[in-house]
């Protein structure tokens, strides 16, 4: 071997991320690379069968494509020297007993008298799986928490060993923040450094290699003392538009993977990213609207039963309201200005009851209140004097002052409740309300 090609050859042995390996027909290892001690840690695998360093459920994969080589050798020998063979993603123990994942290209020289071998090709992939994982879990519709920490552990293994991520989105207006599952935990200084995308206004990649940086709030510090270098600092874009919807964080050992470019594998776990947390936008405006009533946003009939039923096992009182003289205002004014009004009344409504009670449009000029952890009727009707002296003062819709009055009917209901007979009470005080005169209070008897 002439000097150029031991070079070569000694450059190829070193090469970060890929080994080589001969064996003999039984698959036991007649010689390897210098770079299988650097990547896995073993000092000489020599005389020891290949089998005995792959992962029991890649083991098949790895016996199919070897024999499939002896089977073939023939038609191995007559084609051309640029014909490569199929590869297979292959899990490989180190010295220390951790899986690595390997592109392994096997090629059958047995019958070359000069090689005497089948010659094993070994190049280190990152772990790729989370994306079909991510795929899945989106497909099957998963909740955003449970999708995101599967992005998050695929932007890592996309970025480089060392690396770790974390990934925000808001969830109404809070945001929320994950990191990589079955991961070690990080700081949670440092997880939450992804909100800094939108205190900066990010609109792009940003790495910050100073950990001084003012931008960083100090965080900086933090990384710096967890042996990071950088930070990566990615907005996440909705698909449909440039509304920034999520925001990433990776903190690197090295600058030099973090970078994004199309179609790279931390490209797609942004994009997936993406998707995930839309879906679940998507699906929260659809469970709120089947939830709610559209014009006042209190919840509506259905919803409002749901949560009525839910309280069966607690002590509650229960307000039925129907509001007085406001059809005339639909007639005199229109349906648009009895909008306002209806409004206004929820919102009236919302600002009487306590932390403990909710309030709900049963549709019309109907409304309900369950006060919960209660069943006094003093403290129901309590409630309702207050609601109907609310709901009396004048209302402003369109420069015109107007008033409206409430009907209430309460009824009380005790451990163990039954919510069907508990309505019935409180809309046949409602009734008795009604038939008593304009803004009563009627107890159920």
């Amino acid at each position: 071997m002439n000097s150029a090609a031991l070079r070569a050859f000694t450059s190829f042995n070193r090469q970060e991320g890929q080994y080589a390996l001969l064996l003999d027909e039984n698959f036991d290892i007649v010689w390897h690379s210098e770079s299988m001690t650097t990547l896995l840690g073993w000092e000489s695998t020599i005389g020891r069968n290949a089998t005995e360093f792959v992962h029991p459920d890649d083991l098949e994969i790895a016996l199919q494509t070897m024999l499939q080589v002896n089977e073939d050798q023939l038609d191995h020998n007559r084609i051309g020297a640029t014909y490569v063979p199929e590869s297979a993603d292959i899990r490989v123990i180190d010295v220390q007993g951790v899986w690595h994942t390997f592109e392994a290209t096997t090629y059958n020289h047995l019958e070359d008298p000069e090689v005497g071998g089948v010659l094993c090709i070994c190049k280190l992939v990152r772990d790729r799986s989370d994306v079909a994982r991510s795929i899945h879990l989106l497909g099957t519709g998963a909740d955003v928490d449970t999708v995101l920490p599967v992005v998050s552990r695929l932007a890592e293994r996309s970025l480089g060993s060392g690396t770790r991520t974390a990934v925000a989105w808001r969830h109404g207006e809070n945001l929320r923040v994950v990191t990589a599952i079955d991961e070690p935990a990080i700081d949670s200084r440092l997880s939450d450094a992804a909100k800094l995308v939108w205190s900066l206004g990010l609109i792009g990649p940003t790495v910050i290699t100073d950990l001084d940086d003012p931008r960083l709030g100090g965080v900086g510090s933090v990384a710096r003392e967890n042996g990071f270098v950088a930070a990566f600092l990615v907005p996440i874009e909705a698909p449909t538009g440039s509304d920034i919807i999520g925001a990433m964080v990776a903190w690197g050992v090295t600058t030099v993977d973090l970078q994004v470019y199309s179609q790279s594998p931390i490209h797609v776990a942004l994009r997936l990213a993406a998707l995930a947390i839309a879906d679940s936008r998507t699906k929260r405006t659809l469970r709120w609207a089947a939830d709610h009533d559209p014009l006042t946003g209190l919840v509506n009939r259905a919803e409002f039963a749901r949560h009525l039923d839910a309280m069966a096992g607690n002590d509650i009182v229960l307000l039925y309201i129907d509001l007085d003289d406001f059809k005339p205002i639909n007639d005199l004014y229109g349906h648009p200005t009895g909008d306002i009004v209806l409004i206004e009344v929820g919102r009236r409504i919302a600002g009487v009851i306590g932390p403990n009670d909710f309030v709900g449009r049963l549709g019309g000029d109907e409304f309900a209140v369950v006060c919960g952890g209660t069943n006094d009727p003093l403290h129901g009707r309590d409630v309702a004097d207050q609601i109907v002296a609310a709901i009396r003062k004048p209302i402003f819709a369109n420069g015109v002052g107007l008033r409206v009055g409430a009907s209430v009917g309460v009824a009380v209901g005790a451990h163990p409740l039954i919510p069907a007979v508990l309505v019935q009470r409180a809309d046949e005080a409602l009734y008795l309300a009604k038939n008593s005169g304009k803004n009563t209070v009627c107890l159920a008897g």
